[in-house]
């Protein structure tokens, strides 16, 4: 009989194969695993993700079947492991096992709602107790706040002063600020993030586990091999990918959940998933099962300048890798992460097709992937090589030292083999990695780190505003736009006035406006609108059309455009 490890290892050899021998070798591998006792975290966690494989990529229904009902017993797997083994498995996301985190005030909402006695405040993990003392301090009385943290550690404090049918401090915690008046709870969901608030998840056989989460599939898609990119990227990203659909609400909120959980279990978060729009997810159909869901923003979490959006890769309705991106003008921050367990499968395709998704939502014409998604700062980039999976695919440094450096050392890799030195990978992820399309044009190009001085610039500009408010004054900064503009807030929506508030002060930075011509100033009336449209796939879209406004304001924010004075005067 061979070892379980021995079984792991041939199942793991075999599963990305798909020929009839290979399926074979699977059912029976699977059968044999039914009867085992896995002892071993290492080894349950290996195998638990070559089952959510062969769920994602199956070569045949029956398979896919047993691995599904072997997943169904995975919770009871690790809860037969002794306490010290389980807790090896800590912040993997498997069922049974427990993930400890600091966690955003939606997903924790979220989370709450469904297990109240599953998750808790982390008392042992509080890394700002000031800041949590400060975000406690908004649910309190006015008296209360007078002996608050005087004579008493806030634990103990918080636990004579919670209600006694709460089930949790967190639970307290959030219904307490939830009760809040409308403006207070925003304060409070703000006060939240900053204070980091860390919790103790015990996963158990949650649905939002790695292990249970996934989207149901009526019909699965059989693989028989795996794709690879078969043209240069830059062709496959110009080609429109047609298949995009808006989802309604209900299938939305569903998306939405999905990739919440996807990185919570995983304690990890993306903002947009975070602040996630259900009136703007986008499905794009990557075939062979493949999806990829693009997920906005909520209107009151957008950022200035730049469109936010999130995304997750799915394989038959299975999560298997995510990201951002977030349009500037007519280039794209983006980047790629593959969940462990899919590695292996075809990466470089899904990542073209995701590229080429962009394209077709956006319009951009240019990818910037920054150093930290292959490497600045991001242990698991560097162990897993990442800058080789952009670079083989026409991503470029930025700067003319990385391309040396890097163009030196793709030649030795070809010439010895073996893999970069960390050191290398390290220098390497020093600048930012770029691939254009064809209708790039340099002239189009806005510095990611100017978007740090707009604040400074609005600063300077309101210094010129004869009124004590700043407030104040950047409401007589928007009027001024908007009569510039010829704009008509009175007739939008709520949310479009209060983009327009938001950016309009941005564009009286630019000294020449009075003198656009006045399709221009309209269009620019009509792209700071769409800010708080329904989707910021609007506001993408129309600022790609617009290459006065951002070249402009990238010349103020570089220090050669004009002082600026009063624009409407």
């Amino acid at each position: 009989m061979p070892t379980a490890v021995a079984l792991q290892r041939q199942l793991r050899s075999v599963r990305a194969r798909f020929d009839p021998v290979a399926e074979v070798e699977k059912a029976r591998l699977l059968g044999m695993f039914a009867g085992l006792r896995l002892s071993r975290p290492g080894l349950l966690a290996a195998y638990h993700d070559d089952l959510l494989f062969l769920v994602a990529f199956p070569g045949s229904i029956g398979v896919r079947d047993a691995a599904l009902a072997q997943l169904d017993e995975i919770s009871a797997r690790v809860r037969a492991l002794p306490a010290t083994r389980r807790a090896a498995l800590s912040n993997t996301g498997i069922a049974g096992s427990v993930s400890r985190y600091a966690i955003a005030h939606p997903i924790a909402e979220c989370l709450v709602g469904d297990q109240p006695y599953a998750i808790e405040l982390d008392w042992s993990n509080v890394e700002d107790p000031v800041r949590l003392d400060e975000l406690i301090s908004q649910v309190l009385t006015e008296v209360e706040r007078d002996s608050f943290g005087s004579g008493m550690s806030t634990r103990r404090w918080v636990a004579a002063a919670r209600r006694t049918d709460a089930t949790s401090t967190l639970q307290w915690l959030l219904c307490a600020g939830s009760t809040r008046p409308s403006g207070a709870r925003s304060d409070f969901a703000a006060a939240w993030d900053l204070a980091q608030v860390p919790v103790r998840w015990r996963i158990g056989d949650s649905l939002r586990s790695v292990t249970h989460n996934r989207i149901d599939v009526a019909h699965p898609r059989l693989r028989t091999d795996f794709r690879k990119p078969s043209e240069p990227l830059v062709r496959h990203a110009m080609r429109p990918l047609d298949r995009i659909e808006q989802l309604k609400r209900p299938q939305a909120a569903r998306a939405i959940d999905v990739a919440r959980s996807a990185l919570a279990a995983r304690c990890r978060e993306v903002h947009a998933m975070n602040y996630a729009n259900p009136d703007e997810v986008h499905l794009a159909d990557l075939g062979q099962g493949a999806q990829l869901v693009v997920i906005g923003v909520l209107p009151s979490h957008r950022l200035l300048l730049e469109a936010n959006y999130g995304y997750l890769l799915l394989s038959n309705g299975m999560p298997i890798g995510y990201g951002g991106v977030s349009p500037l003008f007519r280039q794209a921050n983006t980047g790629i992460n593959v969940f462990d367990p899919f590695r292996g499968s075809e990466a470089a395709f899904l990542w073209a097709q995701t590229l080429r998704a962009f394209r077709s939502l956006f319009g951009v014409r240019r990818f910037i992937v920054n150093g930290y998604q292959f490497g600045a700062g991001n242990t698991e980039a560097i162990g897993s090589g990442a800058y080789w999976f952009y670079y083989r695919l026409g991503f470029r440094p930025a700067s003319p030292a990385g391309r040396r450096l890097a163009e030196g050392e793709a030649a030795r890799l070809r010439r010895e083999g073996g893999r970069s030195p960390t050191a290398t990978l390290h220098r390497l992820a020093r600048g930012d990695l770029h691939f254009d399309l064809p209708d790039w044009d340099a002239a189009d190009a806005f510095d990611e780190a100017a978007l740090d001085r707009v604040g400074t610039g609005l600063a300077q500009r309101l210094s010129r505003v004869p009124v004590w408010s700043r407030a104040a004054g950047a409401h007589v900064l928007a009027r001024e736009v908007q009569g510039l503009l010829g704009a008509r807030p009175e007739h939008w929506s709520r949310d479009e006035q209060a983009a327009f508030e938001r950016l309009a002060p941005v564009a009286s930075l630019l000294p020449a406006l009075p003198q656009w011509p006045v399709n221009e100033r309209r269009a620019l009336a009509e792209l700071l609108r769409a800010k708080g449209s329904t989707g910021e796939q609007d506001f993408a879209r129309r600022a790609t059309g617009l290459p006065r406004f951002f070249r402009e304001l990238a010349s103020v924010l570089a220090g050669s455009g004009a002082r600026h004075g009063r624009i409407a005067g």
